[in-house]
């Protein structure tokens, strides 16, 4: 299916239209199977996908060149991803961290939303498993802060979301394909 933006006709996309959550759910056997999903991005003021693409350039022995695209590999950062209390994410970080548990850095699911594609209810989304989450450090000035990175898997699930806002149930269905 074609992507159709959901804005009217020279309408710009706010920044704020770009969501992103992580599920937050204890890991485990229904880490999946019942997600938490925890919007990100408070108090940050400029995040973007970068989606550093792996360009491969070759030139054959007739001296054309081409290119094309190998990969993509995206990354997000949050900072300065200030702690607050109730911030699930921050303190499955810190606990990760305190238990030198460094391989569950790559083990979240994560959710990229385009609410300016799709309808109320029924939001573009991808799931992408199997992420990155890395604190950079942690410490600050007036607050504390634990800017973080996360590398997207590229295993992703398309579908929708019913929501997006922080402190929304957000659910996640997959597109069902047509045989």
């Amino acid at each position: 299916m074609a992507t159709v933006f959901n804005l009217t006709e020279r309408d710009r996309a706010e920044r704020k239209l770009l969501v992103t959550a992580v599920n937050v759910a204890p890991f485990g056997a229904a880490y999946s199977t019942t997600p938490i999903w925890e919007v990100i991005g408070a108090d940050i003021e400029d995040s973007s996908v970068e989606l550093n693409p792996d360009i491969i350039t070759t030139t054959d022995i007739l001296g054309e060149t081409s290119t094309f695209v190998n990969k993509l590999q995206p990354k997000q950062s949050f900072t300065p991803n200030v702690i607050r209390g109730n911030y699930k994410l921050a303190e499955r970080l810190h606990d990760i961290i305190a238990r030198n548990a460094l391989t569950e850095f790559s083990k979240f699911e994560v959710l990229l939303i385009r609410v300016y594609i799709g309808a109320s209810g029924a939001y573009q989304a991808e799931k992408q498993t199997d992420c990155t989450i890395v604190p950079t450090s942690i410490g600050g000035s007036a607050t504390l802060d634990m800017p973080i990175e996360i590398s997207f898997s590229n295993n992703k699930t398309l579908g929708t979301v019913n929501a997006y806002k922080r402190f929304d149930t957000i659910v996640f269905t997959p597109e069902t394909t047509e045989a």
